[in-house]
């Protein structure tokens, strides 16, 4: 998609009104986009979406738990639901991109599996003279090129205001606020899980309300996780990563930049049936090491560069779809994202797809 037909929403209200708006603005790209989402999981998992819904509810608290720790997010997902007339159901089990990676390939019937991997990630602390950094290629399902959105709202004390990248009908992937906190992550698989806990696109979007680093910290730190994963997150005064399976947050603070894809580094509370990360995460591990060796403070277009790297033909950094010579699906690059934690300016540039073939857009407060 190219990054200047990203489409800039404003929404107001509370989570209901907000998802309202939300729905309604969106309503026939909402209905697209949930058809080819079932397309995709019956190409990819051989599960009709009806199904697949039907089986996501049954094998997961992830309803209740959302309901008891994050009602305002669930309203904002029901008022989506009623602005778009989508069904309610398939758009709340929509939401849940990163517990998809484990339930789909459960329900699969005979279909290749496709990799529950997705996104690099780096880390920059802040130093004399230069705010702290952080970087994200966001890796997900090709489908879902050309639906990029930017949300905008205020934060629910009134006092900031949120921007969001998504797509219709989801709350949010990722982004960052006006108080100069942002937050993306890395998919982690082989981290002990828990169809209890409660999911990601929730976490997120409490996240997102965060004033400073170690109020966000100490959310990660109590609350019960549905998968695993790697939260990448900063302010104006410090950068982290946090390695977080459904009950343990292993979490560290470079001193110079760090970097991370989708195998776990330090924590260790992996699940009962962890397989072997995949390929491509060891790869484009071995690609972002490489290339920010003796780079202590990566500015902002070495980390474009770094992201828009394809060291590995088969296994690239920014990764623009298609198969490789295994036979493998790439992967794609849905945006890729540099915030920049300036205190009182903080910035986000962004490419709405792989940063190797899209240009950048920058974003503020303003």
């Amino acid at each position: 998609m190219d990054t200047d037909e990203l489409k800039i929403v404003c929404l107001e209200g509370g989570p209901r009104a907000r998802g309202r708006m939300h729905g309604e603005y969106f309503r026939a790209r909402i209905a697209e986009l949930l058809e080819r989402w079932g397309d995709s999981l019956e190409q990819g998992y051989g599960v009709e979406r009806r199904r697949y819904v039907e089986l996501f509810f049954q094998a997961t608290a992830y309803e209740a738990t959302t309901a008891r720790l994050a009602p305002e997010v669930l309203d904002e997902v029901r008022g989506i639901a009623e602005g778009s007339g989508a069904d309610p159901r398939a758009l709340l089990a929509f939401q849940h991109v990163n517990e998809e990676f484990e339930w789909a390939p459960l329900f699969a019937r005979q279909a290749p599996a496709r990799d529950g991997e997705a996104c690099s990630t780096i880390v920059v602390p802040p130093g004399p003279g230069r705010p702290g950094r952080i970087a994200q290629n966001l890796d997900l399902a090709q489908f879902l090129d050309g639906f990029q959105v930017l949300l905008r709202c205020p934060t629910a004390d009134g006092e900031g205001e949120v921007m969001a990248l998504s797509v219709p009908g989801m709350i949010s992937l990722m982004g960052m606020n006006s108080h100069g906190f942002a937050v993306c992550d890395n998919t982690l698989t082989q981290l002990r899980t828990d169809p209890g806990g409660l999911p990601i696109y929730a976490i997120y979007r409490q996240l997102l309300e965060s004033r400073t680093l170690e109020a966000a910290i100490a959310r990660v730190d109590r609350t019960p996780h549905a998968v695993g994963l790697n939260w990448v997150m900063g302010d104006p005064d410090g950068v982290a990563m946090i390695e977080r399976s459904a009950g343990v947050s292993t979490p560290y603070r470079p001193g110079r930049a760090a970097y991370h894809t989708n195998h776990p580094l330090i924590c260790e509370d992996w699940g009962a049936t962890a397989g072997r990360p995949s390929r491509s995460s060891y790869l484009r591990h071995a690609a972002l090491h490489q290339r920010l060796q003796g780079l202590d403070a990566p500015g902002a277009e070495d980390l474009r560069a770094v992201l828009s790297s394809r060291d590995d033909a088969d296994y690239p950094v920014s990764r623009g779809g298609g198969v490789n010579l295994e036979d493998q699906q790439i992967g794609f690059t849905l945006a890729c994202n540099i915030f920049e934690l300036k205190r009182g300016d903080p910035r986000w540039r962004i490419a709405s797809g792989p940063p190797h073939t899209t240009a950048f857009r920058e974003f503020g407060f303003d």
